[in-house]
């Protein structure tokens, strides 16, 4: 219904629109009973103007004491709190869609869906405003989405894919509108419905500049020419966004700075393969599943391949920042291709001479809900240079099979070409997922802005099946087998991982999981281990069990504890590993983390301990705090970082930065790093 004045947006649907508004209501249970009405009604409506899509819903509760509403932080996932959120396919191409979900508090959560991934790409963050109201009878939310912030074709009128979920947290119900099989997730666009008769709406082409200004000072202690304490003053521009079409999104950034972004949660490495580290830089999150090319399907611990790891930009080779004069962005749908393209430049950096980084993605979507893609990236600088081509596809069957295959070939100067190739198959329904991927990686396959786990011929497989059996409070049960082998380029086997989990999921939300485990490493060349313990070559195999214990998170109190023992190499090892969630009330969340190896084995023996305390204080939605504490007897250093973010609009805020490295041993013990900076962002927008 198209309305000529808005509604108030103050979380109470008493606005005459809502009044004439078509009420939609009927949901079903996805969880605990598949095709149930809902244990509690809801009724959404919606309404829209030439500028927003206004969104209201009324979520009966015959306990709203006991509904669950603990997160003010935007941009959380809000899985511990009820929840109403809204999917829409502006497109129609049922594969990709917008999420947005509240809770209670009016706390808000967008995402992206792509090609119907199981998962969200939640780093999109846009402009869009709700409110939420707690009544005697449940609770009622708000919702304006302006029509800028979405991306859709320039018909005069537009057909939508539409659905909602509700999540009733204490009762672990998962509740649709439409496409409510458990088969099927919520990003399973092409199980929506329809929103139709949205006529005359328009994307208004706009602009928008972000420039920032950060001030502070840093005492660089623990360097090898330590500098003291100097000031930092810094000016430049996060984001200027320019809505070049209606489907395409250029952005350019020009000194962008990061100092607000939170620091890396430490890992304990006790394997041969490369640690992962996930992207927490806003410029090169947004966009980037456009950019994206990687191992899909089955995975075996980190993802073992990606051809763009932005995570290589802007770090020198000691892992230390290097400033970026100048990057760029494109991404979005031309001609029914999903296209991406990123330039960036980092400056020259002590004797680390600057470097071009260019990568090029597109996607043409075929046969429904499947897609064949190529990528190009470039790395140049200081005499080097790096190329890489590839190509991929997916292909979705019958609803629950999936088929990908991926090729891709590096090329160094002066060096022969190298491939990395993978194909693999996936099943995945509610009773069955069964899956095999093979891998074969060149040893000198080397993608300048991507990541490698392993240059190594992987072959996996993994089966499970899940019966439900309506009984004894269990919803599930889950038996899943799984093996990956890795051979070097000689065929012979490096590495073996078997494992075998028994699963209980309760009905409470609760979780067990048994592993019993079997491993196999041929250590072909001396490998330190730990401190002061280095394995001799040779031939191990060893095995063992871990038991996981999971409490379910929609309580005030919940937490994880996991307990692995067994052989280990020539020896034994015990590994201990807790994680908390405590949410007292709405405004605090205390997430302490610890996990010890005790590490026993013939060259000699180490204990490793890795600690983090989370602690957020939220005083409202705008004004938020943050303290993350960790220490890592490996890493030899315990780093904390003190956080206050004031949003004083929508995507503008007040960041005051505290970040403190002390190293505990080592050539640096007893020195630190320290810095303590103010960081500002004011948006134009036209």
């Amino acid at each position: 219904m198209k309305v000529t004045a808005p509604p108030r947006l103050d979380g109470r649907l008493d606005d005459p629109i809502w009044q004439t508004a078509v009420a939609i209501s009927g949901f079903k249970q996805r969880e605990p009973d598949e095709g149930q009405d809902a244990s509690e009604t809801t009724t959404v409506r919606i309404a829209y103007d030439q500028a927003n899509l206004y969104i209201g819903a009324v979520l009966g509760d015959r306990v709203p004491a006991e509904i669950r509403a603990s997160e003010l932080r935007r941009d959380n996932t809000l899985d511990s709190d009820d929840t109403f959120s809204v999917l829409l396919d502006t497109y129609q191409d049922r594969r990709n869609a917008f999420v947005f979900r509240v809770n209670p508090r009016g706390t808000r959560f967008d995402a992206l869906v792509r090609n119907e991934s199981r998962f969200y790409y939640a780093d999109w963050d846009e402009q869009w405003t709700a409110a939420a109201v707690l009544t005697d009878t449940g609770w009622s939310v708000e919702i304006a989405i302006p029509f800028k912030i979405l991306r859709f074709t320039g018909a005069a009128s537009q057909s939508w894919g539409l659905n909602f979920e509700r999540v009733i947290k204490r009762r672990n119900e998962m509740a649709y509108w439409t496409g409510w099989g458990r088969n099927y997730a919520f990003q399973h666009v092409s199980q929506a419905g329809q929103l139709t008769g949205l006529a005359d709406i328009k994307q208004a082409e706009r602009v928008r500049l972000r420039p920032y200004f950060l001030g502070g000072a840093e005492s660089l202690d623990a360097v090898a020419t330590p500098a003291g304490t100097r000031r930092i003053t810094e000016f430049g521009i996060d984001d200027l966004k320019w809505q070049a079409t209606s489907t395409l999104t250029a952005d350019l950034a020009v000194n962008p700075d990061f100092a607000q972004t939170e620091v890396d949660a430490q890992q304990v490495n006790l394997t041969r393969f490369s640690l992962f580290f996930p992207e927490k830089r806003q410029f090169f999150i947004e966009g980037a599943d456009s950019l994206r090319m990687g191992v899909g399907l089955l995975h075996f611990g980190p993802p073992p391949l990606e051809l763009f790891y932005s995570r290589n930009i802007g770090l020198s080779n000691q892992g230390t920042p290097i400033t970026i004069p100048v990057g760029g962005k494109l991404t979005g749908k031309v001609g029914g291709f999903d296209v991406g393209v990123l330039n960036s430049q980092t400056a020259d950096s002590g004797s680390q001479a600057g470097e071009n980084f260019t990568v090029g993605r597109v996607r043409k979507e075929v046969l429904g809900r499947s897609y064949v893609g190529a990528i190009v990236t470039n790395r140049q600088g200081g005499g080097l240079r790096n190329t890489v081509l590839g190509v991929d596809g997916r292909f979705t069957f019958f609803n629950n099979l999936n088929v990908m295959a991926l090729a891709a070939r590096s090329e160094d100067r002066d060096k022969p070409a190298q491939w990395a190739k993978q194909a693999g198959a996936e099943w995945r329904d509610d009773l069955i997922e069964a899956g095999a991927n093979y891998i074969d990686i060149d040893p000198g396959f080397s993608p300048g802005i991507g990541f490698v786990r392993a240059r190594e011929r992987l072959i996996g497989v993994r089966g499970s099946i899940k019966p439900r059996p309506k009984r004894w409070g269990i919803r599930q049960f889950e038996v899943t087998p799984s093996t990956v082998w890795y051979h070097d380029h000689e065929r012979v086997l490096r590495s073996r991982e078997s494992n075998l989990t028994l699963a209980t999921a309760f009905e409470s939300g609760d979780r067990i999981e048994i592993v019993p485990f079997d491993s196999y490493e041929r250590v072909v060349r001396p490998f330190p281990i730990g401190p002061g313990v280095v394995l001799p070559v040779g031939n191990y195999d060893w095995s063992g069990l871990t038991v996981n214990l999971r409490s379910y998170n929609g309580r005030k109190v919940s937490g994880n504890v996991s307990l692995s023992a067994g052989d280990f190499y020539d020896g034994t090892k015990k590994t201990l590993t807790l994680t908390g969630d405590l949410r007292p009330n709405k405004t605090l969340s205390i997430n302490p983390s610890y996990q010890i190896n005790d590490v026993h084995l013939s060259p000699g023996s180490f204990v490793t301990h890795l600690f983090g305390l989370r602690t957020n204080l939220s005083f409202s939605r705008n004004l938020l705090t943050s303290a993350f504490a960790q220490y890592n007897s490996a890493g030899q250093l315990a780093a904390t970082q003190v956080r206050m973010n004031y949003i004083f609009r929508t995507i503008d805020n007040v960041f005051l930065v505290y970040n403190e490295t002390r190293y505990t041993d080592g050539v640096f013990d007893g020195r630190a790093n320290k810095s303590l900076v103010l960081k500002v962002t004011y948006s134009v927008h036209r």
